[in-house]
Order: structure tokens, then sequence, then C-alpha cells
């Protein structure tokens, strides 16, 4: 499933089907397809826990943002990666999360996999939306899920400001 539109900041795969569960909510917009997201894995009789770990995982990118870290997301992560999530080691020596469970198991593995990797301080929400992006800017200081989106629209309203207090 793709968000309803598709950002030129998408992460990629696997952190892609993480963003893909956040942008399952439009908060702006106020419209919910997570009902759709679900269906498409097969889950139909998780919303409950898919609620709940959309929006935890939804407060742990907003700490990307610089906001406090929130205990109970914290938590909720952490019993969603209780139920069939776990840390290996392969032959390699590389420390991974697998599960062999659901779509939502897979998105708390990924999530975790990426805080490992350090990938997951690149998921950002976008100030203006709130659409969760990836930040591709080398020093990591993206702060719109797409210029051509919420970039222009701030960018066009401190234009606007400017010219209404010169006249």
């Amino acid at each position: 499933m793709l968000p309803r539109y598709d950002l030129p900041n998408a992460a990629p795969p696997p952190l892609r089907e993480v963003q893909l569960l956040l942008n399952s909510q439009d908060l702006e917009n106020e419209v919910d397809w997570l009902p759709d997201w679900l269906a498409e894995r097969g889950l139909v009789r998780a919303e409950r826990r898919a609620r709940a770990l959309r929006a935890a995982l939804r407060a742990l990118v907003r700490a990307n943002n610089g906001t406090p870290l929130d205990d109970d997301a914290v938590a909720t992560v952490n019993a969603a990666a209780a139920r069939r999530v776990a840390v290996q080691v392969d032959a390699s020596g590389t420390v991974r999360v697998a599960t062999d469970g659901d779509a939502l198991d897979q998105v708390v593995a990924v999530a975790l996999g990426a805080m490992l990797d350090g990938s997951w301080g690149r998921l950002k929400a976008c100030r203006h939306c709130r659409w969760t992006f990836y930040d591709r800017s080398p020093n990591r200081s993206g702060t719109w899920c797409s210029m051509q989106l919420c970039g222009n629209r701030t960018k066009t309203r401190a234009y606007r400001k400017r010219r209404s207090a010169a006249s």
C-alpha cells in the first residue's frame, strides 16, 4: 500500500514499511487508512494493536525532531517487541532483529533494526503536516516532508508576511 500521495522522501526498504504504517493516517486532513493497511496484510483483527503501535512509533519519530522521548511510547514498543521479536547474531557476527510474526511484528523488527543501524534518526515528522518522511539531507536537518508541498507552503507564507510588513 502506498500513501495517498507518495513522497519524494520515501524511506528505503525495509524502513519504508514502517513509514507506510505511520502514514496510514493523514493527521492534517483527518483521514485514516489503517483498516486498508491491515486488510492488505491480512490483519483484520489487529486494529487495536496496530493503532497503539502506530501512535508509539509516531512518538518515537517525533523524538527524532527533538521532542522529548515518551515513556508510554517506549513501553508500547517494548511490549510489541517482546511479543515475537528477537535479536540475533548471524554467522558474520552482524547483529540483526528478526521475527517470524505477522506484519506488525515485522514493522517492530524493522524499526528496532533501524534504531540499531542508525537509520531511524533519519525518519522524521514534517513540522507542517506531520507526515513521516525520510531525511536524506547530509546533515540530517530536514524539516519538511517535501519541498514541493510543505516547504513551498511555508516559504510562500513567509514571503507574503514579509511583503505585507513592508507595505
